[in-house]
């Protein structure tokens, strides 16, 4: 019997479907987990509905579908769409329907229904982030994504395994977006196309919300899925989200699932996380990614959003209300720090139980105090679809997933993509700044 010896490979070779001849270099897996959201479920009903189409029992329970690009709608014609989505899921008995609770790819991986090691499909390019729980994950079209359902496989070919390797501590100024960043300057925007990324954190420096940041990005790399290897902090990670004190899967099983140690990868990227330092992606797109401290002139700033499925975790709150201790601290501004007043600031949380989290904490008080607005999860300030999109001329630094032109508002504005360590500090000074400026480190 052939020995798989990449996490990748284990998977992909674990999910294919006997009996299914087939197409070409295309075989047939069969996923854990459909996610669909919306709009670009609503985009297939039409099709599934005129051809007959029943969803197959194999694939129906796991189904994870949820409301959160109109959450809710702002305009009649987004209603009607939502409408539709609705009816099509509640007519089809989909369990697992989540309604204006968070931002699908987070709701996903708070949920037991998406285990370690599934291979996972979604109508999202971002449904990659379930890569940072050990899962082979990957966007799809919104066809491919209904053939799944109807007949329980999908078709994917098998590609090459990149090994990206993490050490060193992180310093307090990073997050896990800043290191999302580094990977796709490393890369390249769409670089690493034709692979699949395994993330190694060697140091035990990554929380997973850190993770998450990092597998959402995977999809900007151009590779087809992005797995954290298995290790303690997963296996936390689930104890905690199952409120169990044991767990369905132990050391066996991670080993099973565990990159072979005598496998040689064709390509190894390697970070040194106490070596990054805050980075800033540029307008239009992901080919201008800079440190920081080397912008030649400020950028005046209309509107900052923190938030996103890359963004809006309970880490990204606590290290918020650190920076805004740290320039109380460092600053000594009399009633405390506040935003710039000529900067808005959104501040999203990416689900329901982050917001709670956030309040139990005293964050969103915090934030609030500092002169946020702070929204219900949705995907409304990242897509430019509803509460904050930027006005024509405008400049907003995000946290978001991307920023194309016209992405958060006309085709003249413009959206740059840092940390939420940065934005929150440069919502405080009004322009891109580097937040080492208050973290006790020079910036030259």
């Amino acid at each position: 019997m052939k020995k798989y010896r990449t996490i990748y490979e284990k998977i992909y070779e674990k999910s294919r479907r006997p009996g299914v001849k087939p197409a070409g270099d295309y075989k047939a897996l069969v996923p854990g987990l459909i996610l669909g959201h919306d709009p670009l479920v609503a985009i297939m009903i039409d099709d599934f509905e005129k051809n007959g189409f029943k969803i197959n029992p194999a694939v129906k329970d796991i189904c994870f579908f949820t409301a959160d690009h109109f959450a809710p709608p702002a305009s009649a014609e987004r209603a009607n769409i939502l409408k539709k989505f609705l009816d099509f899921s509640f007519g089809n008995d989909i369990k697992n329907l989540k309604i204006f609770e968070g931002i699908c790819h987070q709701l996903m991986v708070e949920n037991e229904s998406l285990a370690p090691f599934s291979y996972v499909i979604g109508s999202d390019s971002h449904t990659c982030t379930a890569g940072a729980l050990a899962c082979l994950a990957s966007g799809y079209g919104s066809m491919d994504i209904m053939h799944a359902m109807v007949e329980g496989h999908i078709f994917e070919k098998k590609f090459s395994a990149v090994k990206v390797d993490f050490k060193g501590k992180m310093p307090d100024y990073i997050d896990g977006r800043d290191i999302a960043l580094a990977l796709i300057k490393k890369t390249g925007e769409g670089g690493a196309g034709d692979t699949a990324l395994e993330y190694f954190d060697n140091s035990g420096a990554l929380e997973m919300d850190d993770r998450l940041s990092i597998a959402c990005a995977t999809v900007e790399t151009g590779a087809a899925a992005g797995i954290f290897a298995a290790d303690n902090i997963l296996i936390d990670y689930i104890l905690k989200r199952s409120g169990r004190k044991k767990i369905k899967f132990g050391v066996a099983e991670i080993e099973k699932y565990y990159g072979d140690i005598s496998f040689e990868y064709e390509k190894t990227l390697r970070f040194d996380l106490s070596r990054i330092n805050p980075l800033v992606a540029l307008p239009h797109d992901f080919s201008k990614i800079y440190e920081v401290e080397s912008l030649k002139k400020d950028v005046m700033l209309d509107q900052v959003f923190i938030g996103s499925c890359a963004s809006g975790r309970l880490l990204d709150f606590k290290r918020m209300c650190e920076t805004i201790d740290r320039i109380n601290s460092k600053k000594k501004t009399a009633g405390g720090a506040r935003r710039n007043k000529k900067t808005r600031l959104i501040i999203t949380p990416a689900s329901q139980k982050i917001f709670i989290e956030a309040m139990k904490a005293g964050y969103i008080e915090k934030l609030i105090n500092f002169g946020a607005v702070i929204t219900n999860p949705s995907c409304g300030p990242c897509g430019g679809i509803d509460k904050g999109i930027i006005g024509g001329g405008e400049i907003c630094l995000t946290t978001a997933t991307r920023n194309f032109r016209g992405r958060m508002g006309p085709l003249d504005s413009s959206v740059y993509i840092s940390s939420a360590v940065t934005a929150i500090y440069s919502a405080y000074a009004g322009i891109v700044a580097d937040p080492r400026e208050i973290y006790g480190r020079k910036v030259n």
